[in-house]
């Protein structure tokens, strides 16, 4: 009898490798960060699978180490329940699977570091997503507790959301930066459970950031000195541009550093002066003429567009005919004439900033009056200022290196 060979029709067959788990859901892993982010887990390391178990949610380790000997031999022994809080799914009561080592005799668990702290049931995209309502938005402790509850299914205190906040831990980490040489300085007064405190910050013109924030209870300036001092230290130092604090001129002189002020605080306080003055004393119009005269040839000196034209207006207003009394010879010959070189710095460095308009541009949209008088606690405040300048600094490097066509 003949024997013939027949050829299955592999032609028609899928290529398709199947799984266990294709028949059987309790075994799939999740691994794809489509499928990882609708569950909150797209944080996740490699060697950490999440599995479906009976209903509940599985993690194991792809290759359980041993913390005590680093041994790669070891074996499953039993699981432990665990309550941990996902993003989008809410809590859940999930399995942990326990490991003891061949070598050792050591029971160690699953490694959940890249999911969730050791001592928090918070996985780390809820604490993300805290962050991130706060930063960006401003958010109040409440308000961010509604919005998990609508938009992502998490029921948590506000003060699980305080502790959070609290727990930030963003730091400035220009520890290998070479700054530009060029910066601006400021304070800002933060209040802390009434008592009024001081944030003082040192701003890079050409990185374009702040590069070195501190919480101190005075300014005085041998607290601005040690600042500033411990901030530039091995760093270039070419300008410091402040507003008119006679404790920021110390500081500054102290250091040996070229110093500019800002020329809008400049004109401030000039038209505050000239205000008070009009308002204290009965003048005639001419005097009163002659006075707003002086007022705008000082104004022209400062806005001038070049250091020969300053010069030049500074002349014409030494020589200028205007009301001789203590309080234009005060304005004149004690504050314009003798920093007139820090007044026009700026005219021989263009890269020397005329304002500070940069540094108060981040205090007002990191911390504005109504958030900063009500901080209770030191903590508090410095996670708080910290997470909004992150932001800050984000948003910032974005505009940087975007390309407009």
């Amino acid at each position: 009898m003949s024997t013939y060979n027949i050829k299955a029709p592999y032609e028609c067959m899928e290529l398709k490798e199947y799984k266990l788990s294709d028949f059987i859901p309790e075994f799939s892993e999740f691994r794809q960060s489509d499928d990882l982010s609708r569950f909150g887990c797209e944080n996740i390391e490699n060697n950490l699978i999440r599995l479906e178990k009976r209903g509940k949610i599985h993690f194991q380790n792809r290759i359980a180490i041993c913390p005590s000997c680093k041994s790669h031999h070891a074996v499953k022994n039993g699981v432990y329940d665990r309550k941990l809080i996902f993003l989008r799914i809410g809590e859940q009561i999930c399995t942990v699977q326990k490991y003891k080592c061949k070598k050792c005799g050591k029971v160690f668990y699953t490694d959940l570091s890249s999911l969730v702290y050791s001592n928090s049931n918070v996985t780390l995209p809820v604490i993300e997503c805290i962050e991130n309502l706060y930063q960006i938005y401003g958010a109040g402790l409440h308000k961010i507790r509604f919005d998990l509850k609508q938009q992502h299914n998490i029921e948590i205190s506000h003060q699980s959301i305080e502790n959070i906040l609290l727990n930030s831990n963003y730091e400035f980490n220009y520890d290998n930066w070479t700054y530009s040489g060029y910066y601006l300085f400021d304070s800002l007064w933060v209040k802390i459970n009434g008592e009024w405190n001081y944030i003082l910050a040192l701003f890079d013109v050409k990185l374009n950031t702040l590069v070195s924030a501190k919480l101190v209870e005075s300014e005085d300036s041998t607290v601005i000195y040690n600042f500033l001092n411990e901030s530039l230290r091995n760093q270039k130092k070419i300008s410091i541009g402040t507003d008119l604090k006679h404790e920021y001129r110390e500081a500054i002189d102290k250091l040996k550093v070229k110093h500019h002020f800002c020329k809008f605080h400049v004109k401030q306080m000039i038209n505050r002066k000239f205000k008070d003055y009009f308002d204290k004393n009965s003048l005639n119009e001419e005097e009163y003429t002659e006075l707003i005269d002086l007022k705008q040839d000082i104004f022209k000196a400062l806005d001038a567009k070049s250091l020969k034209d300053a010069n030049k207006l500074r002349d014409e207003l030494i020589n200028k005919k205007y009301p001789k009394n203590k309080f234009t010879n005060k304005l004149i010959w004690k504050f314009i004439i003798p920093y007139f070189k820090k007044l026009t710095t700026h005219l021989e460095n263009s890269n020397i900033p005329s304002t500070n308009n940069k540094i108060e541009n981040i205090f007002q949209k990191v911390f504005p009056k109504h958030i900063k008088r009500t901080m209770k606690i030191e903590q508090g405040l410095l996670s708080r200022f910290m997470l909004k300048l992150n932001h800050w600094n984000i948003k910032n490097e974005k505009e940087k290196n975007h390309t407009s066509f």
